[in-house]
């Protein structure tokens, strides 16, 4: 049986927050108002799905501040479906500042929350079809 996802928010808009909360079922969100705190939650536990709001980025580095937070997320939670909702108009630049293998998700709350539930349903569907990790450590480790 496969956990919940764990999903991990980088937002300061309250309205997103509560979309997310009161639609989100079958994972765990936790919230995060500024990149530091996101940093330190996935130091210590790595996350299934990071949705970053740019609107939680620091309003003097602009969109020059999302690159290093997905460089640190990239490599600190590998495994993870990386997500951004950009402000309206800017998903463009926004996106390229992100860099590769990021999604670009809906900038109206609705949009970004559908998006995200859609992430997670796709994580427990192919959490279904996967055979268990012992099952899968078990046939991939036989002695020679």
């Amino acid at each position: 049986m496969a956990s919940d996802p764990i999903v991990y928010c980088l937002t300061r808009d309250r309205e997103l927050a509560a979309g997310i909360d009161e639609r989100l079922s079958g994972a765990i969100a936790f919230f995060y108002n500024d990149a530091a705190r996101l940093q330190q939650a996935v130091t210590l536990r790595e996350p299934n799905v990071v949705l970053v709001d740019t609107g939680a980025v620091r309003a003097e580095y602009g969109d020059a501040g999302l690159g290093p937070v997905f460089d640190f997320l990239r490599h600190g939670a590998p495994a993870a479906r990386l997500a951004l909702r950009p402000a309206a108009g800017v998903g463009h630049l926004a996106a390229a500042e992100a860099g590769p293998g990021v999604e670009v998700v809906a900038a109206d709350i609705d949009g970004c929350v559908s998006a995200l539930l859609e992430a997670c349903a796709r994580l427990r569907r192919f959490a279904r079809s996967s055979p268990p990790m012992a099952a899968t450590a078990c046939a991939t480790s036989r002695p020679p």
